[in-house]
C-alpha cells in the first residue's frame, strides 16, 4: 500500500467502509475477512470500519496493523466516544488485527486503496472465504487478471507440492470430514492413460492451483479428475483452460472420477454450491451438466432399530462393502445402498424409483432398514446422496433428521468444432 496522503480525503471519509467477513467468524482459516479502504488517512478510515466491524462482532478495545501502509499512525483514536488504543507490527504486511478482548482478535487482509476493483473483489472473496489458507502476500499477488511473464507459470507436479496440492484440496472438500489426499488417484479401469497433474505456480513459488486430467487411450475423450484454485476465478480459469488444451478438441467429462481421493465414500461430482465460482467458469467454458446428487447428512439419533420387512430385500453388497436394499421382486422400484460405516459415519446411497414406481410406504421401509443395518454396525452419523431429483422423497429426508449440504453435479463438454486450436502446452 503506498504511503501517501490522498487528496481527497475529505470527501473519501463520508463513505462506508468497504468490509467482507469470513461468515462464521470461528477463525479457522489463514484471515477472517478483508478491508478495502478508501485511502491511506488512517484518522479518517479507521472509524467507519470499526463502526461496520463491531455491527457483526462488538465493541474494538484495540488495532494493531502495518505502520508503513498508512501516511499517520496516532497512539489511539476516540471513535463514537470511546477510547481505541493503536499499535503496529510492521512485520505482518497488508493486515490489521482487531482485539475484542485480551487474547480475542480478528485479522484482516488490507487491500491497497488503489487496487482495481475486480481485483480487490477477487482479495475480498478469496479472504473472507471459509476454510481459506492463503496469506494476505499471496492473495494479493493474485490480481483480477493474471499477469503473462514471470508472475505465474503452470509447470507440472512435483513430489514437494504435496501439502500445497493438499491443502487447496482439503479447502474444497466435499466432505465435511475432511480429505485424505487427492494424489495417488487411478482413473477406473484401464481405459485412459496416467493422469497429467499440473499446478499454478505464483510469485515467489506459491502454488496457487492445480488441476489433474487425462485422455482415453483411443484418445476418444478426456476427464478432469480434480482442478482446485481456492475459488479465485481467473486461477480457476488458467487451470480449466489448460487441461483442456492438454487434451486437445475430444469431449471431455469433468468431475466423474471420485473427486476426494476416496473411492466409495462420495459421488463424482463438483459441490456447486460451495465452488460457485468453479462451476461458473466450467459453464463459461461450454460444459454441462450430466449427472447430480443431493448430498445430505445427519447427525441426530435415527429411529428405533427396523427389523426384517416384507417389503424390503437385504443383499450383501461387496461394493461398496455393505448392502443392497429393494423391493422383492422389483428392480423398477424405489431401491438403496447402505454403506457399512467407518469410523462412526454410516453412507447411504440412495437411487430412487423409475417414473411411476414411487411408493412412500417401500421408500419409508428402506430407509428404515437402512438405519437399523448403519446403527448395528457402529454408525453414529449418516450422509446420503440422493440420485438425480427424487421429489417424492424430500419430505421423508426431512421428517428422519436430514438437512441438505449442497449439490453435486457432474459435467461433459463436447467436442471442440473443426479447425478450433487445440493449444496443447508445452511444459518445462
Amino acid at each position: 500500500m503506498p504511503n501517501r496522503r490522498s487528496p481527497t480525503a475529505s470527501l473519501i471519509s463520508l463513505r462506508p467502509a468497504r468490509l467482507s467477513l469470513e461468515p462464521t467468524l470461528t477463525r479457522d482459516g489463514t484471515l477472517d475477512g478483508a478491508w478495502w479502504p478508501h485511502s491511506t488517512d488512517l484518522r479518517r478510515e479507521l472509524p467507519a470500519f470499526l463502526r461496520a466491524l463491531e455491527d457483526r462482532i462488538g465493541p474494538v478495545l484495540r488495532v494493531g496493523l502495518d505502520t508503513q501502509a498508512w501516511d499517520e499512525v496516532p497512539a489511539h483514536l476516540v471513535v463514537d466516544g470511546r477510547f481505541v488504543r493503536i499499535s503496529g507490527y510492521p512485520a505482518t504486511p497488508h493486515t490489521i488485527r482487531v482485539i475484542r478482548g485480551s487474547q480475542d482478535g480478528f485479522l484482516l487482509l488490507v487491500i491497497p486503496p488503489d487496487t482495481a476493483g475486480p481485483a480487490a473483489a477477487t482479495a475480498m472473496k478469496t479472504a473472507a472465504r471459509t476454510g481459506n489458507t492463503m496469506s494476505a502476500h499471496d492473495i494479493l499477488a493474485i490480481p483480477g487478471t493474471l499477469p503473462s511473464g514471470a508472475r505465474w507459470r503452470m509447470r507440472r507436479y512435483r513430489d514437494s507440492d504435496r501439502a500445497a496440492v493438499g491443502a487447496l484440496a482439503l479447502a474444497d472438500a466435499c466432505e465435511p470430514s475432511g480429505l485424505e489426499g487427492p494424489l495417488g488417484r487411478h482413473v477406473a479401469g484401464t481405459a485412459y492413460e496416467e493422469p497429467e497433474i499440473r499446478v499454478l505456480e505464483g510469485p515467489g513459488g506459491r502454488v496457487l492451483g492445480t488441476v489433474a486430467y487425462a485422455l482415453r487411450r483411443d484418445r476418444a475423450a478426456g476427464r478432469i479428475l480434480w482442478l482446485h484454485g481456492g475459488e479465485v476465478p481467473d486461477v480457476v480459469g488458467v487451470l480449466l483452460r489448460h487441461a483442456l488444451g492438454g487434451m486437445g478438441g475430444v469431449p471431455v467429462h469433468a468431475f466423474t472420477d471420485e473427486p476426494c481421493g476416496r473411492p466409495g465414500t462420495a459421488p463424482a461430482a463438483l459441490p456447486a454450491g460451495r465452488r460457485a465460482v468453479t462451476l461458473a467458469v466450467l459453464e463459461r467454458e461450454g460444459f454441462v451438466a450430466r449427472d447430480s446428487w443431493r448430498h445430505l447428512r445427519r447427525t441426530s439419533p435415527s429411529e428405533p432399530g427396523a427389523g426384517p420387512h416384507p417389503m424390503v430385500d437385504v443383499v450383501v453388497s461387496g461394493t461398496p462393502r455393505g448392502w443392497w436394499l429393494k423391493a422383492p421382486g422389483d428392480d423398477a422400484a424405489a431401491a438403496l445402498v447402505a454403506q457399512e460405516p467407518t469410523g462412526g459415519r454410516g453412507v447411504v446411497w440412495w437411487l430412487g424409483a423409475d417414473a411411476g414406481h414411487a411408493d412412500p410406504d417401500l421408500e419409508r421401509a428402506l430407509l428404515l432398514r437402512a438405519d437399523a443395518l448403519l446403527t448395528e454396525h457402529g454408525a453414529r452419523e449418516t450422509v446420503l446422496y440422493a440420485a438425480g431429483d427424487p421429489e417424492p422423497s424430500w419430505a421423508l429426508f426431512a421428517a428422519a433428521g436430514f438437512t441438505e449440504i449442497d449439490h453435486l453435479v457432474s459435467f461433459t463438454r463436447p467436442a471442440t468444432p473443426a479447425g478450433a486450436p487445440a493449444d496443447r502446452p508445452s511444459l518445462p
